[in-house]
Formats: C-alpha cells, sequence, structure tokens
C-alpha cells in the first residue's frame, strides 16, 4: 500500500506543478486560435444580449432573459461555495471554525 501510495503523491506533484499551467495555457491558446478569438470578436454581442429585455413570446408567455440566467447561475455557484467552505471548516476545525467567519462577516 505504501508503494501505491508514493506512486500517486509522484504523479500528484508532477501533475500539479508547472506542467498543469502550461498545459492550461496551451490549451486556451490553442482554443482561441481555433475560433478565431471569439471570445474578442463577439464581445459586443455579449454586452448587447445581456442587456436586452426580457420581453415576452408571440403567445404572451413570458422569458427569462440572459442576464436574469446569468444572475441565477452566478448566485447558486456563489452560495454553494460558501456552504462547502463553512462545512469544510467546521469539518476540519471543529466547532470553534465558524467564529472567525462571522468576525470576518461583520467586518466586511
Amino acid at each position: 500500500m505504501e508503494i501505491l501510495y508514493r506512486w500517486i503523491d509522484g504523479i500528484n506533484d508532477v501533475l500539479w506543478s508547472y506542467l498543469l499551467v502550461a498545459l492550461l495555457l496551451g490549451c486556451a491558446v490553442w482554443f482561441t486560435l481555433r475560433t478565431r478569438g471569439v471570445q474578442f470578436r463577439m464581445l459586443g454581442e455579449m454586452v448587447r444580449v445581456l442587456g436586452e429585455s426580457a420581453g415576452s413570446g408571440p403567445r404572451g408567455e413570458k422569458h427569462v432573459s440572459s442576464f436574469q440566467a446569468f444572475a441565477v447561475s452566478l448566485a447558486s455557484r456563489v452560495g454553494t461555495g460558501n456552504l462547502a467552505g463553512v462545512a469544510t471548516a467546521i469539518a476540519v476545525g471543529g466547532p470553534g471554525a465558524p467564529e472567525p467567519i462571522t468576525v470576518t462577516r461583520k467586518l466586511e
């Protein structure tokens, strides 16, 4: 079992070093070139769509605007991260862990 642990630890050290950063940057450049810089070309369209009103459809049904969908998606990710962070702090630090979190929150 110790051999397996050392083997996995060695692979982990290699992957989480500068190799991972280089691979991520390489993928970012490759996708940017492959899509001809869509994240830059369509920036104006993104701002236009986010600012658009939801309006209603031809039969009077209401739609969710792009901004509303973005806000809900962002809120759910941030909220889940906060819950997971507090749960992890309690699990690792014991029942006294929420005290610094509360103090920090009051100082904001």
